[in-house]
């Protein structure tokens, strides 16, 4: 395997003169489609903008949010 330089001003690993490989599609998508678990006493957003008034009941619906 041949240990390749970064181009000038392109990022590198801490430490070295190498560039990080870039990664394949398929990674990305993969990172991407992976499901996150909520955060403790994390409240809903939609829930929170129509309590707010920046979202209408049909702009609620649209969005997939429950209205109390």
């Amino acid at each position: 395997m041949r240990r390749r330089r970064a181009a000038a001003g392109a990022p590198t690993i801490p430490g070295t003169a190498i560039a990080p490989r870039h990664r394949t599609l398929d990674e990305t998508v993969a990172a991407a489609a992976r499901p996150v678990p909520p955060v403790p006493d994390q409240g809903d957003l939609v829930e929170h903008w129509h309590e707010c008034g920046l979202l209408d009941d049909d702009q609620v619906d649209s969005l997939g949010g429950e209205q109390p």
